[in-house]
């Protein structure tokens, strides 16, 4: 049978072109059952897709270049007093004459008979600042160290 009578014979004999209709139907339906089992697979659906991209859109678009911006600023602020020395901050080496002199003070003063506080009232306000100065210059060191650290880390 030629081509055109085989189009033909199943144009017009409706058997012929029914079965047709048929057997293209069964397709569809194992087309839409393996689809539909596969949808069912799925690890995540359109929306959660369309979610996390759109958070991961604005991660990289946006949030990531305001504080890299934020931090970058921050690590220039801190670098510059911690290592360029930008505030000058007083160090123990700074004051160890003046906790000489102190010493001294007492010294003389007991030899009179007085206490350190008769003869300079702030002496030991005076004293109590040279040590908490010690102190908060072991941590200023301490947190110089902390950033060293963590700028290599990043």
């Amino acid at each position: 049978m030629s081509t055109k009578n085989r189009v033909f014979s199943r144009l017009f004999d409706d058997k012929k072109h029914a079965a047709q209709l048929r057997a293209e139907k069964r397709k569809q339906d194992k087309l839409q059952k393996v689809a539909l089992g596969l949808v069912d697979e799925l690890d995540y659906d359109y929306q959660s897709i369309a979610d996390e991209t759109s958070r991961l859109s604005y991660s990289v678009d946006e949030w990531f270049d305001e504080k890299f911006d934020v931090w970058f600023d921050l690590g220039r602020e801190i670098y510059s007093v911690y290592f360029q020395n930008s505030e000058a901050f007083l160090t123990p080496d700074d004051v160890a004459d003046d906790r000489e002199k102190l010493m001294q003070i007492r010294e003389k003063a007991e030899e009179l008979g007085l206490t350190a506080e008769d003869v300079y009232p702030e002496w030991d306000n005076h004293l109590q600042e040279i040590d908490y100065l010690a102190t908060l210059d072991q941590r200023f060191i301490m947190q110089q160290q902390q950033f060293r650290d963590e700028s290599k880390s990043v």
